[in-house]
């Protein structure tokens, strides 16, 4: 793919999450590019950003300097198991048979 194509992708998925709070914004653009992303889009990106990063919002280059950096980057995803964001409480519905419930 073009890297004028990429630059464009990831200037989409930085415009979506400019939103957020910024650490917030940071981790959601890393994480996107990282999840959805073949390799060869994320080194076209990386390649891009080591030549300058002509092109990309300050807060994508932000966001994939540290990606890219690796697991010591403040934008690393830490991940507590014995914790969970999820909420507790309800179980889910099937009504009538829906879903999985058969």
């Amino acid at each position: 793919m073009d890297t004028r194509d990429v630059v464009r992708m990831a200037n989409q998925i930085t415009d979506f999450f400019a939103v957020y709070p910024k650490a917030e914004a940071l981790d959601g653009i890393a994480k996107h590019i990282h999840a959805t992303w073949e390799p060869r889009l994320r080194n076209t990106l990386k390649a891009h950003i080591d030549n300058g990063g002509e092109g990309l919002r300050p807060l994508c280059m932000e966001a994939m300097v540290g990606y890219f950096k690796g697991g010591k980057s403040p934008n690393a995803r830490r991940v507590d198991p014995t914790r969970s964001d999820a909420p507790k409480g309800a179980e889910p519905s099937f009504a009538l048979g829906g879903g999985d419930g058969g």
